[in-house]
């Protein structure tokens, strides 16, 4: 085997002109593909749609509307990609960056890793991670946490167990050696997030449980206190209001100390989420809970797209270009888009990710929570959804944790580590 050749793809700094090209993003986001253990048939990998996953790493002003658009965390956020090449092939990958609006929240400059990728081969995974740790020293970190993309808002934790199951839209998957790596190099664990899975046997019976539970209270005080609340379906014709409910809501439930790895996101982040989410949602799997006129809390599930791109690629299978604009890659991604908005216009999914999922702390345990579970699942199953998956569920938080307990199961456990520099 050749010499590693870890590569410097760039780095953005906010208030500076990025030094980061596009077609080095497009190079960085296609390097899972020549990871050999996603070729096997113990895995369950699915690719990122190309142009969704460079708008989600782009730090720059070059943007193609409806295409290719900026990512407004990096306007708090320094980045810098890296990746390992062998004999002129793709080997491995990792970025390295500190989120400054994280650090002024936990009062420590904290570097992360991210969406770190390699081959088989402890020196590439060893260098990589040697690359990016000096990076995050150089510049004043004193403790490095991760991996995540880019923390508990997205995508976060190194996948340990569950490699056996299909990850939901946004749940990472990585290969089962990396946790070695990691652990080799000295990364100890911080914390463990979750998914929990249902399929229609389980939510059945559970649905069954609360429907019971209703009829037994009926009539009571408790049932007159339930009735106070208020369960209505998001309305898209008033996205912008809409999506501000949510906002002023999201922000301070996720931030009450049981969701590690959180940072308060900005109006800008949260409306890029927003109309990301709008793109692949269904009316009737958001669901605002209000008392008094007033929203106290949220529910937001999304169709699991990851089945459309799965169809494709499992008929469509082949190496990606690392050209900006590929012909090939923009068809994937046109048809893939396509077939998702048909699918979304049809209602032809058989699962759903409850991406979003929370009661203001002071209505919890009153039972409007198991009502919000039930009418999400009842939504579900009247549309033809199967099963789903709620995540990513952090260890240390039972208030959501215990109800869900109920529905279903633990299908995967994704790990953070910490490493203090």
């Amino acid at each position: 085997m050749g010499k590693i050749f870890i590569k410097d793809l760039g780095e953005h700094i906010p208030g500076t002109k990025s030094r980061i090209a596009l077609n080095n993003i497009k190079e960085f986001v296609i390097v899972p593909y020549f990871i050999d253990w996603y070729k096997s048939k113990e895995s369950n990998k699915i690719f990122p749609i190309f142009m969704q996953e460079i708008s989600d790493l782009n730090p720059t002003n070059k943007q193609i509307p409806g295409i290719l658009n900026k990512n407004p965390f990096f306007e708090h956020t320094q980045i810098k990609f890296f990746t390992a090449d062998i004999d002129n092939m793709p080997s491995g990958r990792i970025m390295a960056f500190i989120d400054f609006n994280y650090s002024r929240t936990h009062n420590e400059k904290i570097g992360w890793l991210g969406l770190f990728e390699s081959i088989e081969n402890p020196d590439v995974a060893e260098l990589l991670l040697d690359t990016a740790v000096n990076y995050l020293k150089e510049n004043g970190c004193t403790k490095i946490t991760g991996p995540a993309k880019f923390n508990a808002n997205g995508e976060v934790g190194l996948l340990i167990n569950g490699f056996d199951k299909n990850p939901y839209f946004m749940e990472p998957y990585n290969a089962p050696y990396y946790r070695e790596y990691f652990e080799k190099y000295g990364f100890q664990k911080e914390n463990d997030w979750f998914s929990m899975n249902t399929d229609h046997l389980i939510s059945n019976e559970y649905m069954s449980r609360i429907e019971n539970l209703m009829e037994k209270i009926n009539g009571t005080s408790r049932n007159e206190k339930l009735n106070e609340f208020n369960i209505r379906n998001i309305n898209f014709k008033n996205l912008n209001s809409e999506i501000k409910i949510i906002k002023d809501l999201y922000n301070p439930i996720w931030g009450q100390g049981n969701h590690p790895q959180f940072t308060e996101m900005t109006k800008e982040e949260f409306d890029t989420l927003a109309i990301g989410i709008k793109t692949i949602a269904l009316e009737e799997l958001i669901y605002v809970v209000e008392k008094d006129g007033n929203p106290v809390g949220i529910s937001v599930s999304v169709p699991d797209i990851n089945e459309v791109i799965k169809e494709y690629d499992t008929k469509n299978s082949y190496l990606p270009s690392k050209k900006l604009f590929d012909i090939r890659d923009l068809k994937r991604d046109i048809k893939i888009f396509s077939d998702i908005k048909k699918r979304l216009k049809l209602k032809k999914f058989e699962g759903m990710r409850i991406l979003i999922l929370g009661v203001d702390e002071k209505y919890r345990k009153t039972g409007i929570d198991s009502k919000l579970y039930y009418k999400t699942a009842k939504a579900a199953k009247a549309i033809g959804i199967k099963h789903g998956s709620g995540s990513q569920l952090a260890d240390k938080n039972f208030d959501i944790l215990n109800p869900l307990f109920k529905i279903g199961k633990i299908a995967m456990t994704w790990r953070v580590y910490g490493l203090n520099v």
